[in-house]
């Protein structure tokens, strides 16, 4: 960790804390001590239903609790009850390994109280001081926009703090990764906060705490549900990593080929601004598009000389090869097609069919580019890797007979967007 992320973390640890403390002397003496140890023990067992979608990014519940103690109490609450959710969980991470605050580093785990405490406060504060202008018993619709402000404060506080230190610590733009958190944590907020209103209102009718006991069940029971759907997600994609190293066994030249045409061709999409089911459909055809290479015989794929007809007949029946393998296997919508006609050329002239122009898939027209691109910056038995420059020079000059003009204007951008960072990194690392 070098020293601006140190500062940083230094920072919010000790401006979170203070915070805290400061909520903890504003609400001694008026509360009981056991309503208190009621949410916490709630808000921590929400923490422990995580949705964990990888190891950076997870959801929970636990955002309708800090809601909920919100509007019953205030912010000073709201702050103790976040900071609570933070400690008191338990949650299992792989079998048998269980996550908690022990197993976890100290400075993490302070960070993530000061973090919540930070959010919490100042979300908490904004609805307060705006709630004083309106009679929120009478006036919902003034409530649901305040109700929208919150969240929308507390999720941009939450993330941007959490984005800041990943920014320092991976020397990456804090927006891009900003913007890429809230595109799917927002929409989360948004649904929880409704709950979080529902758990107020029956807090304080009779047997509230039974009635909160039946609405919080069945909420964390569908987060468990999720969760094994997206345990089962894994171990698909992680299959499909294993038929991934499969292939490149056969061929030691084409190692790591796959997964660096995974991301080349993410990029394309991305910046194509197609939606996230195709780019999931294309991310799983670049990761199993050579998999037909396991019926080719490893004397022609490790062939030092230039190939002879015959054999390069076989070498063009790798897609229908691949397809037959996985012909028993579901996979997302169009991988398949995309795996099939990912060695068509626009102009008609590639292989296994022939077919060009609108017959073939952006898609497949996608992953043929970056497929092509990582080729040529690759060591190859027949050849030395050419530099990047002039792999992108082959892209611009075929566009329109092999690539698609497209494809070949999206993919330039990504390699440029690469480059400007490549050379900040480097820049970065030599001031350092």
């Amino acid at each position: 960790m070098d020293k601006k992320s140190k500062t940083f973390l230094s920072f919010i640890i000790s401006f979170g804390i203070l915070i805290l403390g400061f909520c903890i002397y504003k609400i001694l003496g008026q509360v009981r001590f056991i309503d208190i140890l009621y949410w916490m023990l709630l808000a921590g067992l929400c923490q422990s239903f995580l949705v964990v979608f990888n190891k950076d990014r997870y959801v929970s519940v636990v955002f309708a609790i800090i809601f909920a103690v919100q509007l019953n109490y205030g912010t000073y609450h709201s702050v103790i009850i976040a900071a609570g959710s933070q400690v008191f969980f338990v949650y299992k991470e792989r079998p048998q390994t269980y996550r908690h605050v022990f197993s976890v580093p100290l400075y993490k785990t302070l960070f993530n109280v000061a973090n919540v405490s930070i959010s919490a406060f100042i979300s908490g504060s904004i609805l307060e001081l705006l709630s004083r202008a309106y009679d929120l018993n009478i006036r919902m619709f003034a409530f649901t926009i305040l109700m929208l402000i919150y969240t929308l404060s507390y999720a941009l506080l939450n993330t941007g703090i959490l984005m800041s230190l990943m920014s320092l610590l991976n020397r990456d733009s804090f927006f891009r990764l900003w913007f890429s958190l809230m595109s799917w944590i927002l929409p989360n907020f948004a649904a929880i906060a409704p709950f979080g209103y529902l758990i107020a209102l029956l807090y304080n009718q009779p047997q509230g705490k039974i009635y909160i006991a039946l609405l919080v069940g069945p909420l964390l029971l569908a987060r468990h549900s999720f969760q094994l759907y997206q345990n089962s997600k894994e171990l698909y994609y992680k299959t499909v990593k294993a038929l991934t190293a499969a292939i490149e066994a056969k061929d030691p030249y084409t190692e790591g080929h796959s997964r660096r045409v995974e991301g080349y061709a993410r990029q394309i999409a991305e910046e194509l601004k197609l939606d996230k089911a195709t780019i999931h459909s294309i991310e799983v055809a670049a990761l199993l598009h050579d998999i037909g290479k396991i019926g080719i015989n490893d004397s022609i794929l490790n062939k030092k000389a230039v190939l002879n007809d015959s054999e390069y007949s076989q070498i063009h029946e790798h897609p229908i090869i691949g397809l037959k393998i996985l012909e028993d296997i579901e996979l997302p919508l169009k991988s398949k097609d995309i795996i099939k006609f990912h060695h068509e050329r626009y102009d008609g002239k590639g292989y296994p069919m022939g077919l060009g122009g609108d017959q073939i898939p952006l898609e497949a027209y996608i992953l043929s580019a970056a497929d092509a691109y990582d080729a040529m910056t690759s060591n190859r038995p027949y050849r030395e890797a050419m530099a990047p420059a002039r792999a992108a020079e082959i892209l611009i000059k075929n566009s329109g007979t092999q690539f698609h003009p497209t494809v070949v204007n999206a993919f330039t951008k990504v390699l440029d967007y690469r480059m400007v960072n490549n050379q900040k990194r480097e820049t970065v690392d030599n001031v350092g």
